[in-house]
C-alpha cells in the first residue's frame, strides 16, 4: 500500500514537472521579459552618474593613430539585462570582459583596418527598453544617448577635423547613430563632407526619416547603411521589431515601428559572405543569402551550427558570438572610404567658378579739403 502511494506521488510529481516544463517552453520569451523588467517608474529612479569622456577610463577604445586613413566612432550594442535598474553604470565591471574581448572585436572589427577606433562606454539602457513603448523605456534611451552625444563631442574636439570618419552603431547604438546624423552631421559643412559612411545595425530606423540619406550605390560616400538582421526562425521577434518597439522620429523622441516604414539597405550580400565566429576567432563562409522583408533583413538559418544564434529564453535578443556580416561590412567600408577620399581630393582641386568680368569705369577722385 505504501509503495503504491509513493508510486502515485512520483507519477503526480512527474506530470506536474512536465506541465511546468511545457508551460515554461511555451512562454519562454514572456518569462525572459519578466525577468529583465525593472518594474519601476523612471521618475522614482536615479540613473547612475555619467562618464567624464576626458578620462580614458570612460572609453573601451580611444586610439591615437595619426597615420590612419580615418577615424571610427563606434557605439557598441547594449548588453545590459537589468537588475532592477533602467540604466547600467557605464563602468560596470562585470560587463567589461565581454564588451572588450568579445563584442568590440566582433562588431567594430570590420572597420578596424581603416582607422583609429573610438568606442565610448555609456549608461546602457536595459534590454527591456527594447520591448516597451512607454515612458521609462524612452527615458532610459535618452540617458544613454546623452552619454553618446557627449562622447561624440569629445571625439570631435580631439580628432583631426579634416580626417574622414565612420559612424557605427549596433543595437541601441544604431538609434544613436541615427540621432547623431540628424542632430550633428547632416547639413553640417564642417562634418558631413568627411563622413565616409554611417552604419546603423540591428535596430530599425525609419525609411521616411532616413531614406534620402541611405546609400544606394557601393561606391557612394556620405550616406547611411542600415539593416536589422533576424534569423528566419525568430518570427515572434520579427513582429516585435516591426510593430512593438520604438524607432526615431524627426527632431526628437521616438515613435512606434508600427507607424513607419523601416529602412533596410544592406551592402551587397551573397552566399559567399565571410562571418567571424568569436569563440574560435575563425572566419568561416556564412553560406546564407538574406533578403529584406517588410523592413527587416531575414536571414536563413546557417547550416554551420557554430554560426547559429542561440534561441531559448530570450537569447535571440542579445548580442551573440557571431557576426555573419563581418566580411561584407569590411568590403563595403573600404569602398566608401575610398569614395570619400576621392571626393575630397576632387573638391580640393576644383577651383571656384570665376565671376563674369565686368567693365570698370574710372571713378573721379574726390580730394579731401585742406582744413588748415
Amino acid at each position: 500500500m505504501v509503495e503504491s502511494n509513493v508510486g502515485r506521488l512520483i507519477a503526480i510529481l512527474l506530470v506536474g514537472l512536465s506541465l511546468v516544463g511545457a508551460l515554461a517552453w511555451t512562454f519562454q520569451d514572456e518569462i525572459g521579459l519578466w525577468v529583465i523588467d525593472p518594474n519601476r517608474s523612471y521618475e522614482a529612479y536615479t540613473p547612475p552618474p555619467p562618464p567624464n569622456y576626458a578620462d580614458p577610463s570612460a572609453w573601451l577604445a580611444r586610439e591615437d593613430a595619426p597615420d590612419a586613413p580615418a577615424d571610427i566612432f563606434f557605439i557598441h550594442n547594449n548588453v545590459y539585462r537589468g537588475d532592477g535598474q533602467w540604466n547600467a553604470p557605464f563602468d560596470r565591471d562585470t560587463q567589461l570582459p565581454f564588451l572588450r574581448d568579445v563584442l568590440l572585436p566582433l562588431e567594430a572589427g570590420p572597420f578596424d583596418p581603416f582607422g583609429a577606433l573610438w568606442a565610448p562606454r555609456y549608461r546602457q539602457a536595459t534590454f527591456y527598453a527594447r520591448f516597451t513603448q512607454k515612458q521609462p523605456g524612452v527615458a532610459a534611451r535618452d540617458t544613454a544617448y546623452r552619454d553618446v552625444a557627449a562622447a561624440f563631442e569629445q571625439f570631435l574636439a580631439e580628432r583631426d577635423p579634416e580626417q574622414p570618419f565612420f559612424l557605427v552603431g549596433y543595437g541601441d547604438g544604431a538609434l544613436f547613430v541615427g540621432r547623431l546624423l540628424e542632430k550633428k552631421i547632416i547639413g553640417n559643412e564642417a562634418l558631413e563632407p568627411y563622413l565616409a559612411a554611417a552604419y546603423a545595425l540591428e535596430m530599425p530606423l525609419s525609411e521616411t526619416m532616413f531614406g534620402d540619406t541611405a546609400c544606394t550605390r557601393p561606391d557612394q560616400a556620405r550616406c547611411l547603411v542600415a539593416f536589422t538582421p533576424v534569423d528566419t526562425r525568430f518570427t515572434e521577434y520579427q513582429e516585435r521589431l516591426r510593430a512593438k518597439t520604438l524607432t526615431l522620429r524627426p527632431m526628437a523622441g521616438y515613435q512606434s515601428t508600427s507607424a513607419t516604414a523601416l529602412l533596410c539597405n544592406p551592402p551587397r550580400l551573397s552566399e559567399t559572405m565571410v562571418a567571424l565566429e568569436g569563440k574560435t576567432w575563425s572566419t568561416p563562409p556564412a553560406g546564407v543569402a538574406p533578403q529584406c522583408e517588410d523592413g527587416l533583413l531575414i536571414v536563413p538559418t546557417p547550416e554551420d551550427r557554430q554560426l547559429r544564434q542561440r534561441r531559448f529564453f530570450g537569447q535571440q535578443w542579445y548580442p551573440d558570438h557571431i557576426n555573419l556580416f563581418f566580411g561584407v561590412l569590411q568590403q563595403d567600408a573600404g569602398a566608401r572610404l575610398e569614395a570619400v577620399i576621392r571626393n575630397l581630393s576632387t573638391e580640393a582641386n576644383t577651383a571656384p567658378p570665376m565671376m563674369e568680368a565686368e567693365d570698370i569705369e574710372d571713378a573721379p577722385i574726390n580730394v579731401v579739403p585742406n582744413r588748415q
